[in-house]
């Protein structure tokens, strides 16, 4: 089976066969970021009106797609920095996307085999696609949650199973919280995982970016021009200041080199490629920003 297929209905459970849950209903109306993404990943979870709006995002940002790479290199180089250096055994990846090449399972386990991840996403379509891939429960899986309900999220029976609270996490929030418009709740919600997590923890954030209209007046029109036709398509997508980004380290130990566009934080030659290599162009790097913290 392929990586981007889904699975047979029909399971084989012993000798019984069992019928698995279909899958949840694909809103063909409306776009999603989390097909946008896959489209601009190369992915194959995306349709008609997800590939529309990335058509009008590029119309009125030439070289919006230069985001979401951005990003994605972004957090491949989190992760592998992560695992290689810092030896962050264990990573959960709150509001991750549709499943891709280059996923943090994948890149964790170029330098610790062993490494366990949890995906968590609130999108049932989502969460369906990593479940359908997962072959080796041991050390990867997903479940349903998201900031809202850290609690739960922490302690859900098939996360439990994988991550150890008495140990170092790694927290990845790539993209999630510029989908959020309750900014304050995010926060909390950043602050309540922080509370729960064992010193050592550390956590990669990035976060669509709004510059200072006075220093970079270009800039700061392009993010509101995508904010405007995201907050109209999708219903979401934010571009905050530095500081209200800033402000979700609060507690947190920031790491060299600090919070600055993904594309300066220990950026990659690009030849040969590899995952995170991906360089962004000058045009749009103000308009995402990233950064590591620790406890």
């Amino acid at each position: 089976m392929s990586r981007f297929t889904s699975p047979d209905f029909l399971r084989q459970a012993g000798d019984k066969h069992v019928r698995a849950k279909p899958p949840p209903p694909v809103n063909l109306v409306s776009a999603s970021i989390t097909r946008l993404r896959s489209f601009h990943l190369e992915g194959k979870d995306h349709f008609a009106v997800d590939r529309d709006l990335a058509v009008k995002a590029e119309r009125a940002v030439p070289g919006f797609v230069d985001i979401v790479l951005g990003e994605r290199a972004f957090l491949q180089r989190a992760v592998r920095h992560l695992a290689a250096e810092v030896g962050i055994r264990q990573f959960l990846q709150v509001g991750s996307g549709m499943p891709a090449p280059g996923d943090p399972h994948e890149i964790a386990h170029e330098s610790i085999p062993d490494a366990r991840v949890v995906y968590a996403s609130d999108d049932p379509v989502v969460l369906t696609n990593h479940l359908a891939l997962i072959r080796d429960g041991r050390t990867t899986t997903a479940v349903r949650g998201g900031l809202g309900d850290t609690h739960s999220l922490l302690h859900d029976p098939e996360s439990s199973q994988l991550l150890d609270l008495d140990q170092p996490i790694g927290l990845l929030l790539t993209g999630a919280v510029s989908h959020l418009s309750d900014f304050e709740a995010a926060a909390r919600g950043i602050a309540e995982l922080r509370e729960a997590l064992a010193p050592g923890s550390h956590m990669a954030l990035s976060h669509y970016c709004r510059p200072d209209s006075a220093r970079s007046p270009k800039s700061a029109l392009r993010a509101e021009q995508l904010q405007r036709l995201f907050t109209e398509h999708l219903g979401h997508g934010y571009w905050r200041t530095e500081k209200e980004i800033a402000s979700l380290f609060d507690g947190w130990e920031t790491v060299t080199p600090g919070l600055l566009q993904t594309q300066k934080w220990h950026p990659l030659q690009v030849d040969p490629p590899v995952p995170g290599s991906y360089a962004m162009p000058q045009r749009n790097q103000q308009l995402i920003i990233g950064g590591i913290g620790r406890i």
